[in-house]
């Protein structure tokens, strides 16, 4: 693909780090059978460029919407570095749907699942409270608690994970302090 790049060649930013230039319906000198959309990307990475290639086949005219073809591609791998990270907290599976909103709601909660024992962890190790749940560590009680009943209430500018009687912390909450919590919406750090 490298070769196909002339100094003509136009380039189109696409993410913080990222440029993209494509080619639609080619073979790539009968390197495949039948006709793709292929897309070369450059990530810059300090002093150095590291590339990829994008393949698309189907209807859609992706190479229209340089922007919008990377980022969906992005997303789906977000979704597989979350599964792959996912798999030692939550039992995660590999993508199932094929629609865009399905596609974006499946990366969103592939994100917050890879990125919630980083928080929980660092959440309730800033506490100045102990933690009122018995666990081995934070990766278990996350396990159990992902799989467990509970209320969300709230009580003033604090709000509650209230376990309820049939779960095996009955009796037991996770108090959410205001510095987490904006206009009544649960806002988590990125890592």
């Amino acid at each position: 693909m490298r070769a196909a790049v002339t100094p003509e060649t136009t380039w189109e930013r696409v993410g913080g780090n990222a440029s993209l230039t494509a080619w639609a319906n080619t073979t790539v000198n009968d390197y495949f059978a039948y006709p793709m959309d292929v897309a070369l990307a450059n990530y810059q990475t300090g002093n150095s460029i590291r590339r990829a290639v994008l393949l698309h086949y189907g209807q859609k005219d992706v190479t229209a919407d340089l922007d919008g073809w990377f980022h969906m591609y992005n997303g789906r791998q977000t979704i597989e570095a979350g599964i792959k990270e996912g798999k030692n907290v939550f039992q995660m599976h590999h993508l199932k749907v094929r629609s865009p909103p399905a596609l974006l709601l499946q990366e969103h909660m592939a994100c917050f699942a890879a990125n919630f024992v980083r928080f929980a962890t660092h959440w309730l190790a800033s506490e100045a409270q102990p933690a009122t749940i018995p666990t081995q560590s934070v990766k278990q009680m996350v396990q159990v608690g992902a799989h467990t009943s509970a209320w969300v209430c709230r009580q003033g500018d604090v709000w509650l994970l209230r376990f309820t009687e049939q779960s095996c912390y009955a009796g037991h909450s996770l108090r959410i302090g205001r510095r987490c919590v904006s206009n009544g919406l649960l806002r988590l750090p990125a890592p």
